[in-house]
């Protein structure tokens, strides 16, 4: 197995990690009602993009799992990467104050950077598996 298929598949294990994380977070969240705190009059749709995320995440990682064992499958994390960052993005700029939010979520601005490399490895599982057809 390459660095990068290593690479991927530690990378998306995390992925793993964090779906359940976002659910939990989500699920916590909405049971309180603590998510008025955090995105003001964004508290629902915050809620949606929470729980989409996990479940994307969730995805991301057992695709990206099944790529790194399996280099041709590796096409559904590299997309899956790209639609978490995008889920991502949606969820800093929903903490935004001019938005009604409280503060500005840098967790989730590291968290896009994450996002970009699990994407970029998933790349290079892409384009090594090219080479070798």
């Amino acid at each position: 197995m390459s660095s990068a298929r290593k690479t991927l598949k530690i990378l998306a294990l995390v992925y793993f990690v964090l779906g359940i994380a976002s659910l939990v977070i989500a699920g916590v969240g909405i049971a309180q009602g603590n998510l008025d705190s955090t995105y003001g009059t964004n508290a629902m749709l915050a809620a949606v993009v929470l729980v989409a995320k996990g479940i994307v995440d969730l995805a991301a990682g057992v695709a990206g799992i099944k790529g790194a064992n399996k280099p041709s499958q590796v096409d559904g994390a590299f997309k899956l990467g790209i639609v978490a960052a995008i889920a991502t993005i949606a969820q800093a700029v929903l903490t935004l104050p001019a938005l009604g939010g409280s503060s500005v979520n840098i967790v989730a601005f590291v968290i896009v950077v994450y996002d970009l490399f699990f994407i970029q490895q998933a790349h290079a599982v892409k384009a090594e598996n090219k080479d070798r057809l």
